[in-house]
């Protein structure tokens, strides 16, 4: 449910617009010819759905005219414009297939209502799509469907419906669980993306400039035109009479307010629907069914993607999947990788990341098995490691517990103590982080000392050996809060012999959400130390009184340089990003350790060895 950069309007006034320069104030109407932009289409037309819902679709063929040859189809499903998807597609279109683009329901040029984003109509408009691309004179009958973020979930969500046509998706960069992996991690609000989101992509549907500026094709239909990529019309509407009444057509939009105060993953917003219902996890059962293959992409350092791609493998263990997860940003365009801060080229080069999705899906149309593996990139070797386990099956489980002088001890201490935080409510991670790349601002975590001045931290003795530190660790804490309703923050570090602390990982968790789940009873395979984080299975918290918080951090694969510390930093607010909870404060944390009380980390680890 995803995130379409600030860049697509930009992007317009680039092209400078459709109707050139002083247009607006010069013509009373403008038209969409004869100037065509980048990004323009070789043909669009509305596609009536069964219950009369036209949606916007756009073709780009090899060549720009239809292939003499029936030719494969990739399927680009997007809610930020068609004609922004065009360069994503350009690499398909010169491998032969035809790139079809639609603006889904109630979105941009397409015409109905939009009170949920993927709602079910939206999915079962997916069945009428791929059926329609599938047998025009033009096809060979082959579907594939790819995207980034949002344009990511709806291939996800495209493998488990009953289309036939749909042999293979590559999701690159998805929400597998909506609300944990983007908007509610460990039931911590992100109110920054679900409010600058929310609004943007409602500006976008109702035909307003999602930069705060004047344009609205509504009022004023001279706006119209400058606001591609995100508004095209269709052939023969060139003087956006078509696109008007789309835009007429919505009603009642969703709005980030719909959502607002949201707790638990079973509750509805005010518009009706939970936040999980767009998930593609939520249709886990006809993934499976359908067992279409996937290449599925993530990164370490882009929100909850890396968790979503390997809870989707772990959780359909009978679809052919190939995962690909990197140090790159949202768009697999920068590298991001902490221990690097100074370069920007990503790993694998995005040509390199097109070249793998179009040899996958070249495997699936030559009917070669997939064979189900995790690629990863290890953060600080600049080395990508391969394994069909998480964690890998040779790495061994550590325990790291707290201890006096806030350390991290491999023994839990024999006797008990208490560390005391006072919540330092301005602590944040920065405006550059792995939640801001879903809006277009790129990862780039500096030199955390700074910061960890500000938290409770604990710190390992140095490494023994190059060491490869992968999987998904998980923090236990015994500790008492003086608020009722408090949040905790967990960062996982690597301090350099100089002092440096490179950012390895996060956590966030509710505390309201800590009693354990059972995993049977989940939608989909969480992980280790999982919580079903429903409304009635949450704790009270009584001030004062201690509790027991278990919960898994991001997962993670970096290279711990012999030397080298493991740190584990505590805060009670990420203020940049995420909801302020405890109650607005003042809240202190008192953590407890030793006999009875034994907080700590537990990692999974293997010596590194050199390829």
């Amino acid at each position: 449910m995803t995130r379409k950069n600030h860049f697509l309007l930009t992007a317009a006034l680039a092209a400078g617009a459709i109707i050139g320069p002083g247009a607006g104030a010069a013509q009373s109407v403008p038209t969409a010819e004869p100037s065509r932009p980048d990004g323009w289409s070789d043909k669009a037309y509305y596609l009536p759905m069964r219950d009369g819902v036209r949606l916007a679709i756009s073709l780009y063929f090899p060549g720009g005219v239809p292939p003499e040859k029936p030719a494969p189809v990739m399927l680009i499903q997007t809610r930020y414009g068609r004609a922004g998807e065009a360069d994503f597609g350009s690499a398909w279109r010169r491998a032969g297939y035809v790139v079809a683009i639609v603006d889904t329901r109630g979105s941009t040029a397409s015409f109905g209502t939009r009170r949920v984003d993927i709602g079910p109509e939206e999915q079962r408009d997916m069945d009428e799509i791929i059926a329609h691309l599938a047998h025009q004179p033009w096809s060979n009958g082959q579907v594939i469907t790819s995207g980034v973020s949002y344009m990511a979930d709806t291939a996800d969500l495209a493998t488990s419906r009953p289309a036939p046509a749909l042999i293979a998706a590559i999701p690159r960069q998805t929400d597998f669980d909506t609300y944990l992996h983007l908007f509610s991690p460990g039931g911590v609000s992100n109110d920054w993306m679900l409010r600058n989101w929310g609004n943007a992509v409602r500006d976008m549907d109702t035909g307003r400039d999602p930069e705060g500026g004047s344009a609205d094709c509504l009022k004023q239909v001279t706006d119209c035109a400058r606001l591609f990529p995100i508004l095209q019309p269709v052939d023969g509407d060139e003087h956006f009479d078509l696109l008007r009444q789309a835009l007429a057509t919505r009603g009642p939009h969703w709005g980030p307010e719909d959502y607002a105060g949201i707790a638990f993953r079973d509750e509805p917003g005010r518009n009706g629907h939970t936040l999980f219902a767009s998930s593609p996890a939520a249709q886990l059962a006809a993934i499976r069914q359908e067992r279409k293959p996937v290449q599925y992409w993530g990164s370490w350092l882009d929100a909850g993607m890396a968790e979503a791609a390997l809870a989707r493998y772990r959780s359909a263990p009978e679809v052919p999947a190939e995962l690909w997860i990197t140090a790159n940003n949202h768009g697999q365009s920068i590298g991001a990788d902490p221990f690097f801060p100074g370069e920007r080229t990503p790993a694998p080069a995005a040509a390199d990341v097109f070249a793998s999705n179009i040899a996958f899906a070249d495997r699936v149309r030559a009917g070669t098995r997939i064979e189900r593996n995790i690629n990863y990139y290890v953060m600080g070797a600049k080395e990508f490691r391969t394994s069909t386990t998480w964690p890998p099956a040779d790495t061994k489980p550590t325990s790291l517990y707290f201890a006096p002088g806030r350390s991290l001890a491999p023994r839990i201490p024999g006797q008990r103590g208490d560390d005391r935080y006072s919540v330092d409510f301005t602590a944040t991670t920065g405006k550059a982080t792995r939640w801001s790349t879903q809006f277009g601002t790129p990862p780039a975590y500096p030199d955390r000392r700074e910061q960890d001045a500000r938290l409770l931290t604990y710190d390992s003795s140095p490494m023994d050996i190059d060491t490869e530190l992968v999987g998904t660790p998980v923090v236990t804490l015994h500790m008492a809060a003086r608020t009722n309703d408090p949040a905790v923050f967990v960062y996982l570090e690597d301090v350099a012999p100089d002092g440096r602390s490179t950012y390895l990982g996060e956590g966030q968790f509710r505390a309201i959400h800590r009693k354990p789940a059972d995993p049977a009873t989940l939608p989909y395979d969480q992980g280790p130390a999982p919580h079903s984080f429903r409304r009635t299975d949450a704790l009270a918290v009584t001030p004062g009184a201690q509790m027991t918080l278990r919960f898994a951090l991001f997962p993670t694969a970096a290279l711990i340089r012999r030397g080298h510390r493991l740190r584990v930093a505590i805060a009670g607010a990420d203020a940049d990003t995420f909801h302020v909870y405890s109650n607005g404060g003042p809240d202190t944390f008192t953590i407890s350790y030793g006999a009875g009380a034994a907080s700590g980390l537990e990692v999974t680890t293997r010596p590194w060895k050199p390829s």
